[in-house]
């Protein structure tokens, strides 16, 4: 059960608020909108304005992979919602629903009374301080959605899985327990193609449990089956019919590179360093494993069981489909963020067991195995009666040195620049922005006619509302299918061939967004090259632009309009 009435003192609830306003503030620290986001930004508002799920009016290509977050920004963009300005609160609210849930949650696993108000403190702490999902809870895409859908089809199947052991509950609870854990997985899966795998490793489970015992698939899973199916396969039918391809087109312009492993390991292995509780909760489990009895069976026979075994399976299978993948350009590893919820809930169990100082006698253990179960006394219990004050030390002093490494992390994070390929908040918030003024210069001087191609797909051509040519080919269904990968940096593998923009009858040739103090040169090699196709280098001026000169080339009669030359 949740918290009694009684446990929520004004103490219990002041500290609780306490970590929720830390949480909100640590978040819109780093608020800010990636330009990746705004790729689904353009396909939200063009279903909304001219009825066609697209990149391009006209050409059904599948340029994203979250189908779910684009269609709840629609659905907010036709009610009257800004686009942009609804992602961040959308993001911010379901972290918030998270975080509330992961507390709470973490208290209906704990049996012991005493120990609910600690752990849900423990979990809102590890969350509330942890860096990745503070700055993931902000840029505009779809981490919090999947996140959230992510844990909760987790609970739900270990729920359903537990209701069918039960003799009481008549088949359609059985039914039903299970089609809620379809239900979830479905919905995680059109959120993030990882939902997938998440659905996968589930059934792999599952059937090797199943088999341990000799049994076919019981009701709960029919209802799981079912539950997945009614929702995800009527999904997968349309995406089919109306682009043409069993995978999004992202998929096929991101696969057939190689190399990837070393640059993946490293993203996960700095994952753990930035949230260091992870690996010392870890320690502190596996001690506790291995030289305290009850709390084994305190584990193993928890009316939860499952949920700990699943959670740790799924989220190493996660890890390593994300190592595979090299894991992101982007700072902060939003592809891992999923994995803390849960992480944060069991965690918060080992973070408050205290190991014994003494070696026990030989019948310690029986004395402790009786006194939990006829009283249900907490682990660690007799450490924390006889050392309160340093057990409670420990445990803050724990906790501020995890808000000082935030401190440190947000302030490394918020600087302007790229390590090892990987690009910082400061550098992605600043480029998102440029590329949005840049775009709105676009849009406000030059005819709606003017064709675009660049490799930044997301703010500039959202804002300029013009047909764009994406040269990395996530919204090219020609360069995704036909251009070999090459290069290591996740995500950019394709481009387009220097001829394809400029077959395209291309007006104005970006590429990657040129900024500068002052107009600029080109290359001579670029100017040899494209002078011939009748494209000139022009450089603009461009009000609230940081720097305020853009540079690009642009086609032999092509005007922009009020422009500063």
């Amino acid at each position: 059960m949740f918290l009694d009435e009684g446990q929520w003192s004004k103490k219990t609830v002041g500290l609780s608020l306490l970590l929720l306003t830390f949480y909100s503030y640590h978040a819109w620290s780093y608020s800010f909108l990636n330009d990746d986001a705004y790729i689904s930004f353009r396909y939200a508002a063009h279903w909304v304005d001219f009825g066609e799920l697209s990149y391009n009016l006209g050409e059904r290509t599948e340029g994203y992979t979250n189908f779910l977050w684009v269609a709840l920004l629609a659905l907010g963009y036709l009610l009257g919602g800004d686009i942009p300005q609804l992602s961040l609160y959308l993001s911010i609210g379901l972290a918030m629903f998270t975080v509330l849930g992961s507390a709470l949650y973490s208290s209906r696993l704990e049996h012991d009374v005493q120990r609910k108000v600690p752990r849900v403190l423990m979990t809102l702490s590890l969350l509330a301080l942890s860096p990745s999902f503070a700055c993931w809870s902000t840029g505009g895409l779809e981490v919090q959605l999947f996140t959230a859908c992510y844990s909760l089809a987790l609970i739900l199947s270990a729920r359903a899985w537990r209701i069918q052991e039960l003799v009481s509950p008549n088949l359609r609870q059985k039914l039903l327990g299970g089609g809620w854990a379809g239900l979830a997985l479905a919905l995680a899966s059109m959120a993030r193609p990882e939902g997938l795998l998440l659905f996968a490793v589930l059934g792999f489970y599952r059937i090797l449990k199943l088999l341990q015992i000799r049994a076919w698939l019981k009701s709960c899973d029919y209802g799981a089956i079912i539950g997945f199916s009614i929702i995800y396969l009527p999904y997968f039918m349309w995406r089919y019919e109306y682009y043409g391809y069993i995978f999004p087109n992202t998929y096929y312009a991101k696969v057939g590179a190689s190399g990837f492993w070393a640059p993946g390991i490293r993203y996960v292995a700095e994952f753990l360093v930035f949230q260091p509780w992870l690996m010392i909760a870890l320690g502190l489990m596996t001690y506790a494993k291995m030289t305290n009895k009850t709390l084994s069976e305190n584990v193993n026979q928890s009316r939860f069981q499952n949920l700990w075994l699943i959670a740790l399976l799924t989220g190493l299978a996660h890890c390593i489909h994300v190592a595979r993948v090299g894991g992101d350009f982007m700072a902060l590893h939003r592809f891992l963020v999923p994995l803390l919820p849960l992480a944060a809930i069991f965690a918060s169990k080992f973070l408050l067991y205290s190991p014994k100082l003494r070696k026990p006698g030989p019948d310690h253990f029986d004395q402790i195995e009786n006194q939990e179960s006829q009283e249900q006394k907490p682990l660690g219990k007799e450490l924390n009666q006889a050392f309160p004050n340093k057990a409670l030390v420990l445990r803050l002093g724990f906790l501020i040195s995890l808000g000082v490494m935030s401190m440190y992390i947000h302030e490394d994070a918020n600087r302007i620049g790229s390590r090892n390929g990987v690009d910082s908040i400061g550098w992605l918030r600043q480029f998102a922005e440029q590329c949005a003024t840049t775009g709105q210069f676009i849009q406000q001087h030059t005819d709606p006619q003017v064709k675009l191609a660049t490799t930044a797909a997301g703010a500039l051509p959202f804002y300029a509302q013009r047909y764009t040519v994406d040269l990395l080919g996530l919204n090219d269904e020609w360069i995704a299918h036909h251009v070999p990968a090459r290069g290591h940096r996740p995500g950019h593998t394709k481009s387009a061939p220097f001829r394809y923009p400029i077959d395209q009858k291309v007006d104005l040739l970006i590429y990657h967004p040129s900024f500068s103090k002052r107009a600029s040169r080109p290359s001579s090699r670029m100017k040899r090259a494209l002078n011939p196709f009748g494209y000139e280098w022009q450089s603009y001026q461009v009000p609230q632009l940081q720097p305020n000169w853009w540079n690009v080339w642009v086609k032999n009669g092509v005007e922009i309009d009020r422009a500063l030359p």
